[in-house]
């Protein structure tokens, strides 16, 4: 289970249930991804925040974009890291019932968004909307949108769709790149349909404000491919590589009004043993 670095927000806020916290994350801003071209520098602890959003509302200041990964989030496993239902069934329907539980409370999560928003023309019109059928391909969209961006090197557009953390990596990547080389990103072809595989809500501590976040799993054949100044390639690079990725993202809202899906960055699939350490560790 990879060591987390920011501690998760909003336990303290009434949209989050007291169900201890199914997994420990690693985060896309501090590991980098399978064919990375640098490795980012160590990430910054972040400060509480509940407490940095209210100081940041008292002085009129912007509300940081990277929240950290909402607490509890539950991703189910498949292939090996699954209990199997043979050999394991006891653990297979602990899990599962751990699952059913989260997914409950998730749905509960954004129906509590919705109904705490203002009405619009009637009383069952709100001007929050879920549209979860938009989240997967939002995710997709945004997935090509910024690794491209990352090979191209352009910092412009990981700063419109990528939250601080994610894009301050990017950025620091970028930056450490030998001069003169190029980087191309492609997606070879998608092996499975996208799928959500987790759609949550919190209301933040200030009036009208809120975050959704969502997982997206991702399977695809990438190919990355690095060239020098002179135009040779890279030895290593350019060969295409089979990839899952659990890409998080995010969405604002600010006066109940909705901002862009921006990417967040990724997470992993909630093993048996991250459960029951978590359960554990509540115990």
């Amino acid at each position: 289970m990879a060591q987390s670095l920011r501690r998760p927000v909003l336990s303290g806020v009434g949209l989050v249930p007291s169900i201890p916290s199914a997994i420990q994350y690693r985060y896309f801003s501090q590991v980098a991804p399978r064919w990375a071209v640098a490795q980012p520098g160590a990430a910054r602890a972040a400060q509480s925040p509940e407490r940095s959003l209210k100081v940041a509302s008292k002085e009129n200041m912007q509300i940081p974009s990277d929240l950290g990964l909402l607490p509890g989030t539950f991703i189910t496993p498949s292939g090996s890291k699954r209990p199997s239902l043979f050999q394991d069934p006891k653990g297979l329907f602990k899990l599962q019932w751990w699952r059913l539980r989260f997914r409950v409370r998730d749905v509960f999560s954004s129906l509590v968004l919705v109904w705490s928003s203002p009405r619009k023309e009637s009383w069952y019109r709100r001007m929050v909307k879920i549209n979860r059928s938009q989240i997967a391909p939002s995710a997709v969209a945004l997935h090509q949108t910024m690794y491209t961006a990352f090979a191209e090197g352009d910092t412009t557009t990981l700063r419109k769709i990528c939250t601080d953390g994610i894009h301050d990596s990017f950025r620091a990547r970028i930056a450490s790149r030998p001069r003169g080389e190029k980087t191309a990103w492609e997606i070879v072809r998608y092996n499975k349909r996208a799928k959500l595989m987790s759609n949550r809500a919190a209301r933040l501590p200030l009036d009208g404000w809120a975050v959704r976040q969502a997982v997206v799993r991702i399977s695809s054949r990438q190919r990355l491919t690095r060239y020098r100044a002179n135009g040779t390639i890279v030895p290593g690079t350019g060969k295409e590589k089979d990839v899952v990725e659990y890409v998080v993202i995010q969405k604002m809202y600010s006066g109940w009004k909705d901002q862009e899906w921006k990417v967040w960055g990724t997470t992993d699939v909630t093993t048996l043993g991250d459960l029951e350490a978590e359960l554990n560790k509540d115990l």
